[in-house]
């Protein structure tokens, strides 16, 4: 995995640090010196850019997230499709994932949860709205900022909803402890 730190994008964007890793891609901390702002970056692994489901996916996230507009659902500011770098930029949120928080608790009351499924359901209508379904719901895909809000993020696997739910090799797709009884049926 090649560490972007230190490195600049398109003349854009100054990689500063790695702020989170998943299965498919890397994600930065970084400063946009055109809009002079801090942003994410979001930049598909190496070993999956010859791979044409994955740089599928990786496009489908972007298209996905590119049409969505709500204080709920991380932003997309920009998107890089080169053979050989592909990164999405997004809104860079100061916080921590529902699971961090969740973990951190150890239970949270009935206010909270009403408080955080709210927000999580209004995105998702939005998502939905838009014929977008996320598939891949789960805490670690859910940053809860300090000052109480929630944004989802991750839609990697996400389908516009007239589309097959199912993968080009036929497996259902999502994490196997979060996917709905729909998409573990086929």
């Amino acid at each position: 995995m090649e560490n972007y730190c230190g490195k600049r994008l398109d003349g854009r964007y100054e990689i500063r640090e790695i702020i989170g890793v998943g299965g498919m891609a890397v994600v930065y901390k970084a400063y946009d010196n055109i809009d002079d702002r801090i942003v994410a970056v979001k930049i598909l692994k190496e070993e999956f850019l010859a791979n044409e489901e994955f740089r599928r996916r990786f496009k489908n996230e972007s298209k996905a997230i590119a049409v969505l507009s709500h204080p709920n659902i991380i932003k997309v500011y920009d998107v890089s499709f080169g053979d050989r770098l592909q990164y999405i930029v997004m809104e860079y949120v100061e916080g921590i994932t529902l699971k961090e928080y969740i973990e951190q608790q150890k239970v949270i009351n009935w206010k909270e949860a009403v408080h955080f499924v709210s927000q999580i359901l209004l995105a998702l209508q939005h998502a939905h709205d838009k014929g977008i379904v996320h598939r891949d719901i789960k805490p670690q895909n859910i940053m809860l900022l300090q000052d109480g809000t929630i944004k989802v993020t991750d839609f990697g696997i996400a389908r516009f909803s007239r589309g097959d739910t199912r993968t080009m090799t036929e497996d259902a797709i999502g994490s196997v402890h979060y996917i709905s009884p729909e998409q573990a049926r086929g």
